[in-house]
């Protein structure tokens, strides 16, 4: 794109830029602050009820008591991460990623773009430990996107 050559733009014209701009500013702002505000209050409310990081997870009842980015559960025997907020998917289906302690996860079909792997990451699939070649990779193991880098 062009660059806008403000010196030689009549005044209303120049006006109606500079508020456009302040507006589009301000717009950025509150969505910044109202993520924010409502990551804050997800953490509040979930830890009023009795929840906390690392606890079993609990099927939510709606986007009040979802699970924020990032919030550590518990299920199946197995410890998982939210990918995404306001996740209410069951850990292991979508939105989560499990944590181990020693070695790589089994690599799961991610649902979309929400839970695809990153470039980098590492899993098991098939007897051997890959690594993703890809952003947002959501190929099987040996298909595409990924580096075999050997038995798990």
């Amino acid at each position: 794109t062009p660059m806008t050559n403000y010196e030689t733009m009549p005044d209303d014209e120049l006006v109606a830029a500079m508020h456009a701009i302040q507006a589009e500013h301000s717009r950025r702002t509150i969505l910044k602050l109202a993520q924010d505000s409502n990551d804050g209050l997800t953490d509040a409310y979930l830890t009023t009820i009795g929840r906390a990081p690392g606890q079993p997870w609990t099927q939510p009842v709606g986007a009040h008591d979802s699970y924020p980015l990032g919030w550590e559960v518990t299920h199946d025997g197995k410890d998982w991460t939210s990918l995404v907020a306001h996740n209410v998917w069951t850990p292991g289906v979508s939105g989560w990623r499990e944590n181990v302690a020693d070695g790589y996860p089994a690599w799961v079909q991610p649902a979309g773009a929400h839970d695809a792997y990153a470039k980098d990451a590492k899993v098991t699939h098939k007897g051997r430990i890959w690594t993703s070649t890809a952003a947002n990779n959501t190929w099987e193991p040996g298909a595409y996107g990924w580096n075999d880098i050997g038995p798990a």
